[in-house]
């Protein structure tokens, strides 16, 4: 099927204007009972009968997504969209996906047979939330999206896969303490659990270091009393960086990697020995795997540009380059689906650099 670019270019531009017409943000760190599955268990009847919590679930753990392996040491995990979502909702649910399989070796595909499957869904006043691990049969993944709320960002649905991959919150490791300061008395008697920790004899760290950047750590407001934090970084400079992350971080994925034993991890060869950690000579990676400087410092300005991203990484850059999006000359980006894009286009423009050689050919290959 043929479908020209001026079509192509519409349909997109359409979905993208329509990115804010959903409701506001599900803030997954203040929602009742929280967004695992276990911990909700202990007011809503949760499948896990011990709450045994790690911050990634132990190499040798029955709840690993392992039962359906297939070449070069990848893995399968089985999903299912049953909830009701309009065509970007979708894109974004494939963009956080297409994010994980591009650095680990675990690769997501639409069930067919398979007994024990990821169902995401959609109800309305359910938040969003999902089980730690795999348990046999359906496995919800509950992404609440409407006029009123949506679970549906990339860096959201992201935190939800992981969960259901294996990995806990990274507040609740057993070295915490070195890192950040629970503030007890400042958080909700019924949200207190949501803070447990584990010994370092029952916790799976994978020695990765611990992380303030992690797309899995809690905000400094979660679950604290009105005009409260409930937690406080020891680092000073990470106290506005925690739980506002829009992507993964490189430890995110290490855990991953290192629980399935992957060869491969963040687009290059991998295996315990080889854990990359912050402050090394050894260069992070991005989504697409393509080496980056290791982490630094977070700017004095990182909390008042936080919200300037892509909602759709990979296609953002095209659709900017194209001017099918089109940015403020101003800067005024901050509610453009494509904020982070326009960005990098005005500090290259004094430049004079072209990046669209074979744009337009890449455009196609997404939509067809």
């Amino acid at each position: 099927m043929i479908i020209k670019l001026p079509v192509i270019s519409f349909l997109i531009f359409h979905q993208i204007s329509q990115c804010h017409a959903r409701g506001k943000r599900i803030d997954i760190f203040t929602q009742d009972g929280g967004d695992m599955v276990q911990l909700k268990g202990r007011n809503h009847g949760a499948r896990f009968s011990k709450d045994v919590m790690y911050n990634a679930l132990p190499r040798n753990s029955q709840y690993k997504w392992n039962t359906y392996p297939v070449a070069n040491n990848n893995y399968v995990i089985p999903y299912r969209i049953t909830g009701a979502y309009d065509e970007l909702e979708k894109a974004t649910i494939a963009e956080a996906i297409a994010r994980i399989e591009n650095n680990t070796c675990l690769k997501f595909k639409v069930r067919t047979n398979e007994q024990d499957f990821i169902d995401i869904q959609n109800e309305r006043y359910e938040g969003c939330y999902t089980s730690v691990g795999r348990v046999p049969g359906i496995n919800i993944l509950m992404l609440e999206s409407n006029e009123a709320a949506t679970c549906i960002e990339t860096d959201i649905v992201m935190h939800e896969l992981m969960h259901s991959i294996g990995l806990w919150h990274e507040h609740m490791r057993y070295d915490r303490d070195d890192y950040i300061t629970v503030l007890f008395e400042n958080i909700e008697a019924p949200y207190k659990s949501q803070f447990d920790k584990v010994t370092e004899e029952e916790a799976t760290t994978f020695n990765v270091p611990y992380d303030y950047t992690s797309v899995m750590h809690y905000a400094e407001t979660a679950f604290a009393k009105k005009d409260k934090i409930s937690m406080r970084t020891k680092d000073p400079k990470f106290q506005k960086v925690i739980g506002h992350q829009r992507d993964a971080s490189p430890s995110d994925y290490q855990k991953i990697c290192l629980l399935y034993g992957c060869d491969k991890c963040m687009g290059r060869d991998f295996n315990e020995q080889t854990v990359l950690t912050r402050g090394t000579d050894e260069s992070q990676t991005d989504n697409s795997g393509v080496g980056l400087p290791p982490v630094t410092m977070p700017e004095d300005n990182f909390f008042e540009n936080i919200d300037c991203t892509d909602v759709f990484e990979t296609l953002c850059p095209a659709l900017v380059q194209n001017r099918i999006v089109k940015c403020s000359a101003s800067g005024d980006d901050t509610y453009s689906a494509c904020c982070a894009s326009c960005s990098r286009q005005r500090e290259s423009k004094s430049a004079g650099t072209d990046s669209s050689k074979g744009i337009l050919q890449s455009l196609i290959d997404m939509i067809g």
